[in-house]
C-alpha cells in the first residue's frame, strides 16, 4: 500500500461486538487493496475497543481511534479529520459490503470523473446467500440538476438519504461535514454532497448489506432526540430554497408535513410528553409561516395528515369524499 492510500474507510463503532468481526472482514477482504481502514471507537462500553485494537495489531491498513460517546456524526468526522485517503467510504459497524465494493465504486469514479458513485443495498436480518456473486456494474452518470435529484429524493432512498453506500471525495466532505449532536445527520446532509458532486455515478446493484435486527427489540418510546428529523428535513428544505429548485423545496415541504403528523402522532401515543408536543406544533408553524407559498397537499396527503394529528377533521374529510362520489 502506498504512504497516502486512495481509499480512506471509516466505521463508528459502538455496542456492536456481536457483529463487528463480520463488518471488518468483509472490508479487509476487498479486491481493491490500496486503503486505510479507520475504526473510532465512540466510547463502546462493551469490547469493541479491544476488537479493534487486534485488528490494528493484525493488519497495517486498521488505525483505530477511541473517543468519549459523542453519536456517530462525531466519529464519522473524527474519523475524517485522521483520513489520509482522497476519497471516504463510510461503512455501519453492523453493516457488510461486498467483496467488489471498494473495486468498483473507485473504478466507477476515476472512468467517468465523477466526486460521488454510489451503490445499491440489499438490507434485512440475514445476509443473502448470493450476496458476493459478480453483479452487473454499469452505472448511470447523473447530471445534478433539479430534475434528477428530485427523483432520487422521491425515489431512491439509499442515493439520496444514506451516507453509506458511497465513496465520496473528502473535499466536498470537508465542505459538508456532518452536524454534531444530531440523529438523522445524514439526512440533512448527503443531498448537499449530491448537488456539490455536480455530476454522480449510480450502480443499482447491491454491494451493500444494511443490517436490520427484525426480530429483536421492543420499539423504544417516544424521545426528543427522534424529532432531530424536523431539524433534518428544514435543513433539506432551507438549502433547495436558497437554490431556487422550486420543485424539491415544494416536494419536502409536503413530505415535512407528513413526518410532521407522525411525530405528532408518536409523540402523543408513545408516552403523551407535552414538551414534545409542544416542540413539534411551534417548528411546524415555523414551517408554514416561512415556507407558505410552497404548501399544496393533495387530498390523501390532507387526510393522511388528519388521520394523524385531528381524528374529528379526518372523519369530517372522509364524510365529504363519500358524498361527493
Amino acid at each position: 500500500m502506498n504512504a497516502q492510500p486512495k481509499i480512506s474507510v471509516i466505521v463508528p463503532v459502538y455496542k456492536c461486538e456481536q457483529y463487528i468481526h463480520r463488518c471488518v472482514n468483509s472490508i479487509l477482504n476487498q479486491t481493491f487493496s490500496d486503503f486505510e481502514l479507520i475504526l473510532v471507537d465512540d466510547g463502546s462500553p462493551d469490547n469493541c475497543g479491544e476488537i479493534c485494537e487486534e485488528y490494528a495489531k493484525k493488519d497495517f491498513r486498521v488505525k483505530v481511534i477511541h473517543q468519549v460517546n459523542g453519536g456517530q456524526a462525531a466519529a464519522r468526522n473524527n474519523g475524517v479529520k485522521e483520513a489520509q485517503g482522497e476519497w471516504l467510504h463510510f461503512v455501519d459497524s453492523d453493516d457488510i459490503i461486498h467483496p467488489k465494493t471498494l473495486e468498483i465504486l473507485y473504478k466507477t469514479a476515476i472512468d467517468n470523473d465523477v466526486k460521488l458513485s454510489m451503490c445499491s443495498a440489499f438490507q434485512g436480518e440475514n445476509i443473502p446467500d448470493d450476496f458476493s456473486k459478480n453483479f452487473d456494474i454499469t452505472a448511470n452518470i447523473l447530471n445534478m440538476d433539479e430534475e434528477n435529484i428530485f427523483h432520487l429524493c422521491k425515489n431512491e432512498k439509499y442515493y439520496y438519504w444514506v451516507v453509506w453506500g458511497k465513496l465520496l471525495h473528502k473535499s466536498i466532505f470537508l465542505k459538508y461535514p456532518l452536524t454534531e449532536g444530531r440523529i438523522y445527520e445524514d439526512n440533512a446532509i448527503v443531498c448537499k454532497w449530491l448537488h456539490e458532486a455536480k455530476k454522480v455515478a449510480v450502480i443499482p446493484s447491491p454491494l451493500y448489506f444494511y443490517y436490520i435486527n427484525t426480530s429483536g427489540t421492543t420499539k423504544k418510546n417516544f424521545t426528543e432526540k427522534q424529532l432531530d428529523i424536523l431539524w433534518a428535513f428544514e435543513e433539506q428544505i432551507s438549502y433547495f430554497h436558497s437554490l431556487d429548485y422550486e420543485k424539491m423545496t415544494e416536494h419536502l415541504v409536503s413530505y415535512y408535513f407528513e413526518i410532521s403528523a407522525n411525530m405528532y402522532y408518536r409523540a402523543k401515543h408513545e408516552g403523551n410528553n407535552k414538551k414534545h408536543i409542544k416542540i413539534i406544533k411551534e417548528h411546524k408553524k415555523h414551517i408554514e409561516k416561512t415556507y407558505s407559498k410552497y404548501i399544496h397537499l393533495d387530498t390523501e396527503k390532507k387526510l393522511y395528515i388528519y388521520e394523524k394529528t385531528n381524528p374529528f377533521m379526518f372523519f369530517v374529510m372522509r364524510i365529504k369524499r363519500k358524498l361527493l362520489k
